[in-house]
């Protein structure tokens, strides 16, 4: 029996990039502009003062000095003669010690993800074998439930997904375009074995359960009315000739659809005939000797390299955790909470506005209002702490969600005493009331997983409605990739790392909970069965060891 999953598709236009350390001449060359800019501030450092101090040719110091005013760490002041000043990053870099990336950024192909319209999952184009609603016939075939209703995506759900080269990582990523929305993906379902074919890898858990209730319920309806057979719809298409027909199928430039696949015969609409019942020789690649999909596949393993330094559990532990933060952050912090009320968030006022006092920039969002509590007194009284911390600049530095996010995410970001940036993830409510359970989670860092982290907070705000404060999160997010690629290209490993997968939205519906693989699953999701947010909105991690791992 064939079972149709309603699907749409999304075009998404990204850049890659490739980096390598700074040299050591370019390091030394940074320090030494710092130094003269404190022997003589308002002079700075000249080429000619450079090159006597290092006593390299003119060309290598030139080379240098791009490098650094290409990377924003240097600036050129005007005068009789060209002189070099530290930028803000740069004067952060010589404290820190550490060196930056140079990078160069090149647009990628686009992607085109394939998001399925029941359960949220998505795939690449070419994991999913789809077919047009003409092809498709649902009039005759069964299809699952729609539900699935929003149009758009953000990058936090498909940054995974995006391809690159060994040595390559995703820079930037645009919004997803919607492309298409009535495509079908068929697959084939045998009751007696309950086995599914034509599923991309990864979605079985999440869709195998709906496909067989509606092939059994198709399948009941038959029986019990065996000669009643569903009515054709009639489909009007301009009749061509079939040499110009089978042209224009396979011509050059035209991706080969499944009409078009060597072998098949097109569907007698497509000639102008009558329509005929659908049958199972319509799908052929569902019935080859080596199927497409198989329900024994599973999800591939796309964890990152990541430091787990703590789990965390209980209110106590977590209070002191979000104090550290709000204490120690010297530019970002992010509280995302699954829920909100006005006792627990003014119980945090002293220590966030301390920290916006010094500059810190702290984002504050919300999946749900507890009782009592409404968006707009979260936001009147944020501002209020805002104001009293740094006057005017309170509202650019403090920023309130002022919608609810619908997300059961519970997530802590923030850059500790060294500069790198870390996280919280799990299950504990922030800023909101604690639930029955005792909440636990995990306090990860690692640039490359605090890459896919940052850009899970810019979808946070998407949803939010701030584009703005979801930009300043992507650019994070940069940042991170950069500090990556200096890791890989020195060959530096993070102290008792992990590896660790982030689980974003709909991705929760095909991770199996409570399995004996070995892993550790934090974080929260809550799951909306109806209306625009309709399918899982939240944040958690799955962490493995690498001792823990089987052995292909």
């Amino acid at each position: 029996m064939i079972v149709l999953v309603p699907v749409s598709m999304f075009s998404v236009n990204f850049s890659v990039a490739r980096g390598r350390p700074y040299s050591r001449l370019e390091r030394r060359v940074l320090e030494e502009i710092a130094a003269q800019a404190g022997v003589a501030p308002n002079q700075g450092a000249t080429l000619t003062s450079l090159c006597d101090t290092f006593r390299v040719h003119e060309r290598l110091m030139v080379e240098a000095v791009v490098t650094l005013v290409g990377a924003g760490w240097v600036a050129v002041t005007s005068g009789r003669e060209a002189t070099f000043v530290l930028t803000d990053e740069g004067q952060q870099a010589c404290l820190s010690g550490k060196d930056p990336a140079s990078v160069v950024v090149a647009p990628a192909a686009p992607c085109t993800v394939v998001l399925d319209r029941t359960a949220g999952q998505l795939a690449r184009r070419g994991e999913v074998l789809t077919v047009s609603k003409q092809e498709a016939r649902p009039d005759l075939n069964p299809s699952t439930p729609l539900r699935i209703v929003r149009n758009a995506l953000d990058e936090s759900q498909i940054q995974k997904l995006l391809p690159r080269n060994s040595g390559e990582w995703v820079r930037s990523i645009g919004r997803p375009r919607l492309v298409t929305v009535d495509r079908f993906l068929p697959v084939r379902v045998d009751l007696v074995d309950r086995f599914i074919t034509g599923l991309p890898r990864g979605w079985h858990q999440a869709l195998s359960a709906e496909i067989l209730a509606v092939a059994q319920a198709r399948k009941e309806e038959l029986e019990s009315a065996p000669d009643v057979q569903p009515a054709p719809q009639a489909i009007a298409v301009k009749v061509a000739p079939p040499a110009q027909a089978q042209v224009s199928a396979t011509g050059p430039g035209r991706r080969p659809t499944p009409l078009s696949i060597p072998g098949r015969k097109p569907a007698a609409a497509a000639l102008g005939a009558a329509a005929a019942p659908q049958t199972s020789a319509s799908f052929p690649w569902l019935y080859g000797t080596e199927p497409f999909g198989s329900s024994d596949d599973g999800p591939t393993d796309q964890s990152t390299e990541a430091a787990l330094f703590s789990e965390v559990s209980g209110e106590e532990a977590h209070q002191l955790v979000i104090a550290e933060a709000l204490a120690t952050a010297a530019n970002h912090v992010l509280i995302a909470s699954p829920t909100v009320n006005m006792e627990s968030l003014s119980k945090l006022g002293d220590a966030i506005q301390a920290a916006v006092a010094r500059g810190v920039r702290v984002d504050i969002l919300y999946g749900d209002t507890d009782e009592g509590t409404n968006a707009q007194n979260v936001v009147e009284l944020l501002h209020r702490i805002g104001y009293h911390a740094a006057e005017r600049l309170g509202r650019d530095l403090l920023k309130p969600a002022r919608e609810r996010t619908g997300s059961g995410a519970s997530l802590l970001i923030f850059d500790g005493r060294d500069g790198a940036l870390e996280a919280v993830i799990g299950s504990y409510a922030w800023v909101g009331s604690p639930g029955s359970g005792q909440a636990r989670s995990v306090h990860m860092g690692g640039t490359e997983f605090m890459a896919q982290v940052a850009r899970a907070a810019a979808g946070l705000w998407t949803w939010s409605g701030d584009p703005d404060s979801a930009d300043r999160w992507r650019h994070v997010a940069d940042r991170c990739q950069d500090d990556t690629a200096v890791s890989a290209a020195r060959g530096d490993r993070l102290k008792d790392h992990v590896l660790a997968e982030l689980i974003v939205d709909d991705e929760h519906a095909r991770v199996a909970q409570g399995s004996d693989d070995g892993a550790l699953r934090v974080g929260g999701a809550r799951r909306h069965k109806s209306g625009f947010a309709a399918g899982f909105r939240g944040i958690s991690a799955v962490i493995r060891r690498p001792d823990t791992l089987a052995m292909p």
